[in-house]
């Protein structure tokens, strides 16, 4: 498949005019043989490895569908620049945005005035649940900081260490999907012999947070784990760690390269995965279905499983991590068995309200 990537500076604005490829998803759309008359946008809310997947994502389900797809994102991850890609897609009359609503108080008036001109609109990633939008892809990260806290439990139980301090990272104190993870952490912890510490803000600046995390440790010289809540924290950790020798045990999210490399070195014990490739695919999907067809917009919620990694099973997740090709394929097939259809795959978008809900899509 031809995807090109333009990289401007600091901005990212990647177009594709695609013509249709073979996946599952493409064939239940039928689209026609060049859809690129419909120009798709997708705005991030930052750029780094993480948001590179989404990307990718997104790209994939582009050239399935034969869309045009564009994606601006800014190294920075400020909120302003990123609402200012958002306008330009609305003044250059984009056809659907996909958009990552980071933080989701702040988009309440600019996703109200996409629904006033008739935009279709995906949401992604972080949740917007008081803004007009009424489609939104991602985990549950209740549920996913439950996840965590157990997977945390039981390797602290194997490292035989039965209670003391845990340092808690929060890279966005402001963000509600950070203290929902947060809260499923704690949730996890309650009656353990373990004191969860007040999370404090580490920074999403790769610099910046390395030298917030190096103050929390240095603060807390008993904790016996570093718990950090955003995609970039466990890097850092593991250098920290390795550069003071620590023994203190190491948790997070998400699969970036590096982190998959510091648990297999066995520096880090455990990190959970979001999906971030579907959080790119199934927006563009949604939309393009929509578009293609000229049929209502899927509504709801499009649960994107949790999945967990540890020293036992790393090695599963280094190749489709790293290789295009490889997560192409993997996707492919995952897509094709979870959702096919995507308004039978969505669930009620209030149930974010809730925390705890059964999860709805089963993990790969």
């Amino acid at each position: 498949m031809n995807r090109i990537r333009t990289v401007l500076g600091l901005v990212l604005v990647t177009s594709l005019m695609l013509m249709p490829g073979l996946g599952a998803m493409a064939q239940e759309a039928t689209p026609a043989a060049d859809n690129s008359e419909i120009q798709i946008d997708y705005v991030l809310h930052g750029l780094n490895a993480f948001t590179e997947r989404i990307q990718t994502g997104a790209e994939d389900a582009a050239a399935d569908y034969g869309v045009s797809l564009s994606v601006f994102g800014d190294a920075s991850f400020d909120t302003p620049t990123h609402q200012a890609f958002f306008e330009a897609s609305l003044q250059r009359g984009a056809d659907g945005i996909a958009v990552v609503t980071n933080p989701g108080d702040l988009w309440i008036t600019p996703i109200q005035q996409a629904v006033d001109q008739g935009i279709p609109l995906v949401g992604a990633n972080v949740t917007a649940l008081d803004s007009a939008l009424g489609t939104w892809v991602g985990q549950d990260e209740f549920t996913s900081g439950v996840i965590l806290g157990e997977q945390m439990l039981e390797q602290l139980a194997a490292a035989g260490v039965t209670e003391g301090s845990i340092a808690v990272g929060i890279c966005a104190a402001a963000a509600q999907v950070l203290q929902d993870r947060d809260a499923g952490f704690r949730l996890a912890f309650e009656g353990s012999a373990f004191e969860v510490l007040e999370a404090q803000e580490v920074l999403i600046p790769v610099p910046d947070n390395y030298s917030r995390w190096e103050n929390v440790m240095a603060a807390n010289p008993d904790a016996v784990a570093a718990v950090g809540l955003c995609s970039i924290d466990i890097p850092n950790l593991a250098q920290l760690k390795e550069r003071n020798s620590a023994t203190w045990l190491i948790g997070g999210y998400d699969l970036d390269p590096p982190t998959l490399q510091a648990i297999e070195d066995g520096l880090a014990q455990v990190t959970v995965g979001q999906q971030e490739y579907l959080q790119g695919y199934l927006p563009i999907a949604i939309l393009a279905e929509s578009l293609i067809n000229d049929t209502p917009l899927v509504e709801g919620w499009l649960e994107t499983p949790t999945e967990i990694v540890t020293a036992e099973n790393v090695a599963d997740y280094v190749l489709r991590q790293t290789d295009n090709a490889v997560q192409d394929e993997y996707y492919q097939e995952y897509i094709a068995e979870n959702y096919a259809d995507l308004a039978a795959a969505a669930r009620p978008y209030d149930d974010l309200r809730t925390p705890g809900m059964p999860r709805a899509t089963p993990a790969p």
